[in-house]
């Protein structure tokens, strides 16, 4: 088609990529402190969730943190906000 055609295109075939990319690094950098006693929690273990957005579906691993004083656990699902928190999303797009 044109130019501006071509690079539309290709900025949306790129976004969602970017985006997965950027929130992925913002979770992997992430360092939680426990509500409870203050503490800075560690890294328990990681799962997969599978999030739509408006520019498609993208797979991110979750942290799952634990408190060492503590041993309270918080998950990544407590890093979203509140209407994304409480959301149902599909472990696969489309199901």
């Amino acid at each position: 088609m044109g130019l501006l055609y071509d690079l539309e295109t290709r900025l949306e075939q790129q976004l969602p990529v970017r985006l997965q990319r950027s929130l992925q690094q913002a979770l992997d950098d992430y360092q939680s402190l426990c509500p409870d006693c203050g503490l800075a929690m560690h890294r328990h273990h990681w799962y997969a969730r599978t999030i739509t957005t408006s520019y498609g579906a993208i797979r991110l691993r979750m942290p799952v943190f634990r408190c060492g004083g503590c041993r309270r656990m918080a998950s990544g699902a407590d890093l979203l906000g509140e209407d994304e928190r409480y959301q149902r999303y599909s472990k696969k797009p489309g199901t």
